[in-house]
């Protein structure tokens, strides 16, 4: 069975790692050209027409979150997904020592 204080320590030292390794992403990132509403290029309206064409609007919303997604993992977003990943996985191990932690349920009696 996993020791409940071990989990809580590797948590804390992934947040800890996590955060300085974020901190150095953030300070060693590239500046970042502007781009448009919220980190996605604004294609023009021929442009969605041609994507709504080949796949429909679905097409349109999963090649919008393919974008989105795809700039979460360069430059100072990085940085931003590294940290976010870092407090995750600290309340992850938190939640699962909390969760080792707990006593045994009580033993129900047979019944014959």
């Amino acid at each position: 069975m996993t020791n409940p204080r071990r989990l809580r320590l590797a948590g804390t030292f992934l947040l800890a790692a996590g955060l300085v390794a974020a901190g150095i992403i953030y300070l060693l990132a590239e500046p970042e050209e502007d781009r448009g509403l919220l980190g996605v290029d604004v294609r023009t309206n021929r442009d969605t027409l041609d994507l709504q064409k080949m796949g429909g609007k679905s097409y349109v919303v999963f090649h919008d979150f393919s974008q989105w997604f795809a700039a979460r993992w360069h430059g100072e977003q990085l940085a931003y997904t590294v940290a976010f990943l870092a407090l995750a996985g600290f309340l992850g191990c938190r939640w699962l020592a909390r969760f080792h932690s707990l006593p045994p349920a009580p033993a129900e009696p047979d019944a014959r």
